[in-house]
């Protein structure tokens, strides 16, 4: 049973503090009142080994250094649809999961809703307070739910949801993983060559006074300023990197770079398809669960990535508002395919918008999957091919006077 820590009025100015067991706070209320106190304050108490490690993380803690990934996201709705299904009160879910997640970042996100539902907000209302974590379409969700009266089967549904969007993701990320880690080491090989290991070529190559092939001449230059300058060149890089990255953060960067990688071949054709899985996976949940359209597409708008589709959506929402149809209004935009346009019709006809999106997005899912296996088959030979050509150039042009001096001196 709970336990229920109290501050109540007892006469005129004595107040008391203490602990109480009851059912519920409402409960614990009443038996206080039935004893002739006038409550104060009642919160439920943290048990004594969540309490303990409260107080530790407040002498020392990496907190400030762990992040909340997106599957530590989703073991904690998972973790609190299968308590509250299984009848467990709210608050005593939460405690229960804030003693069993290991990472402090997040334990201290549930500490605050578990306080925000304690002091009687709604688990809708707590998690709005965490809208970098939660998307305003979970809250929609959990909000429709605990209205309906039926926030378990919500819950297992954002559970649902979130899973796909990990698992997608996941598959997305394990895909470029290897070109990208082939780029660094190309490109760190590359580096090492011409600063390192090549300028101790040169005093040789100048102690026999010889005439020098023309692209030896030309790497002979280059390592030689990169023999003195290496360090400047890697200063200039990481300002470049951070001008860049300063700009693309800001409204307009971010749109320009939408813009050019919805451009960029192969590249484009994967982030359209991520996006199209985005929007028909999220429209479609917060239609079944009872979202109205309107709304639905304004928070299915918020969650979209690229910003050029932001604005398509935005644009629907628009479009709609004003008495267009769903279908009418994508049919507008330049990103949506023909496919999406008819699917969305047929569920305007049908009334099963919501199951259509959701049919739409398990279609895009696949073929996300399949667009990126193709564009990381077309990149690596590639950068492999581009890397063996600079690097075949550099050493080549390095031996050609070796082959030409041996020949000399062999003469």
């Amino acid at each position: 049973m709970p336990v229920f820590e109290y501050e109540v009025k007892k006469g005129p100015t004595e107040i008391v503090k203490g602990k109480i067991e009851a059912e519920s706070r409402k409960a614990a209320v009443g038996r206080l009142r039935e004893l002739g106190y006038f409550p104060l304050k009642i919160e439920e108490a943290l048990p004594t080994a969540v309490s303990n490690e409260k107080k530790e993380r407040k002498g020392f803690s990496f907190s400030g250094w762990e992040r909340i990934r997106l599957k530590d996201k989703n073991i904690f709705l998972r973790q609190l649809a299968n308590l509250f299904e299984s009848g467990m009160v709210l608050t005593r879910a939460l405690r229960t999961i804030i003693e069993q997640t290991p990472n402090p970042a997040m334990v201290k996100v549930i500490e605050q809703i578990y306080d925000d539902v304690q002091k009687g907000s709604n688990l809708a209302e707590a998690f709005e307070k965490h809208i970098n974590l939660f998307s305003p379409m979970y809250c929609s969700m959990i909000r429709a739910g605990e209205t309906g009266g039926m926030l378990d089967e919500v819950l297992w549904r954002v559970v649902a949801f979130s899973e796909q969007e990990e698992e997608l993701r996941g598959k997305v990320v394990s895909a470029l993983v290897y070109p990208i880690f082939l780029l660094i080491a190309g490109t760190a090989a590359i580096f090492i060559l011409v600063s390192f290991v090549f300028p101790k070529f040169i005093a040789v190559f100048e102690d026999f006074h010889a005439q020098l092939p023309l692209p030896t001449m030309i790497v002979m230059k280059f390592c030689g300023f990169m023999g003195s300058w290496w360090w400047a060149v890697i200063i200039v890089g990481v300002l470049i990197v951070l001008a860049i990255y300063s700009y693309i953060n800001t409204p307009e960067g971010k749109r320009q770079k939408d813009i050019f990688l919805l451009r960029f071949p192969v590249v484009g054709g994967v982030i359209e398809r991520y996006e199209m899985a985005k929007f028909a996976r999220t429209f479609g949940t917060l239609m079944d669960n009872g979202v109205p359209v309107l709304t639905a597409l304004k928070i299915t708008a918020d969650t979209m990535t690229n910003t050029v589709l932001k604005e398509e959506v935005r644009t629907i929402h628009e479009s709609v508002k004003e008495g267009e149809s769903i279908s009418d209004s994508l049919k507008k935009c330049s990103h949506f395919p023909p496919i999406v346009v008819n699917m969305f019709a047929v569920g305007e006809e049908s009334g099963r918008i919501g199951t259509i999106a959701k049919r739409i997005a398990d279609t895009y899912d696949i073929e996300v999957d399949r667009a990126v296996k193709a564009m990381v088959t077309l990149f690596e030979p590639l950068l492999i091919v581009i890397m063996g050509v600079v690097i075949g150039f550099l050493v080549i042009a390095m031996l050609l006077p070796m082959l030409t001096l041996s020949s000399a001196i062999g003469t």
